[in-house]
């Protein structure tokens, strides 16, 4: 029979350096959303984030473009600077959204309406 001394007691453990951390420092993430919706009744384009739903009202011209991936995304641009620019909007009430359109209304929900143009 053979027996191995044991030489003393072992637990395992991670290596803590001390000191200064020297990482650099991280900015903050930012996170913006916004989702759209072509209403092809009212010729509207309803865009929403996380406080506003902001309707806006096609001219003839994007009435036609809004349907290419070009066109789509021109618009969405340009009413994404109205917003950041903050462009004069006025408030739409619940129930003139719901009479201007029932899908508009289901996009927007619980959030304040706002015409930009």
């Amino acid at each position: 029979m053979t027996t191995t001394a044991q030489h003393g007691h072992h637990n395992s453990h991670r290596t803590h350096l001390h000191g200064h951390d020297t990482k650099p420092t991280h900015e903050p993430s930012v996170n913006e959303y916004f989702v759209f919706h072509y209403d092809a009744m009212t010729h509207t384009l309803a865009v929403k984030n996380n406080r506003h739903c902001y309707l806006y009202m096609l001219t003839a011209d994007q009435q036609t473009s809004v349907h290419t991936s070009t066109g789509l995304h021109a618009i969405e641009k340009s009413i994404i600077d109205m917003i950041d620019t903050n462009s004069p909007t006025v408030a739409v009430t619940a129930q003139d959204l719901t009479t201007m359109s029932a899908g508009l209304s289901h996009f927007c929900r619980q959030l304040p309406a706002l015409k930009l143009n």
